[in-house]
């Protein structure tokens, strides 16, 4: 099997759930994006520049790819190192990213352990998943329809 699993798909694929399921599975640590940003809010080591693009995301505006990157890379990197296999939710949305994402994985020679997952469904079934969706309001958690 291989040692990094990413998956992509729109909103409301339930690539996340997926994602979840398979890293416990197979013991693999789940990276998700969002995660590592709520990590990081409470990180009193956070950069001025992490800060800031912190505060530019709770505005509404969009993560800094360079965010991204640096986040993923490093906790991607921590668990490969130490022999834990990763399954990446959420981390490549366009194609500027999964070039990024190309070249760290080359430059470390991981290139061949990688496996996408794509979870598609229609326009019209995400839209019904996410606006019968809820969150738990104790630990934040998706509570599907």
């Amino acid at each position: 099997m291989k040692k990094i699993l990413i998956f992509i798909g729109p909103p409301g694929s339930g690539k996340g759930t997926q994602a979840k399921l398979l890293a416990n599975k197979f013991q693999y640590k789940h990276i998700s994006t969002g995660d590592l940003f709520r990590a990081l809010a409470t990180d009193s080591n956070a950069s001025e520049k992490e800060k800031q693009a912190l505060e530019d995301m709770k505005s509404g505006r969009l993560v800094s790819d360079w965010l991204v990157y640096n986040l993923a890379f490093r906790e991607i990197q921590k668990n490969l190192v130490a022999g834990v296999g990763v399954v990446l939710d959420g981390a490549i949305r366009n194609l500027e990213q999964s070039q990024e994402f190309q070249k760290f994985f080359m430059e470390n020679n991981w290139e061949n352990e990688v496996q996408v997952i794509e979870v598609s469904l229609s326009d019209e079934d995400a839209f019904n998943r996410l606006t019968k969706r809820r969150i738990c309001a104790k630990c934040g958690e998706i509570i599907p329809y």
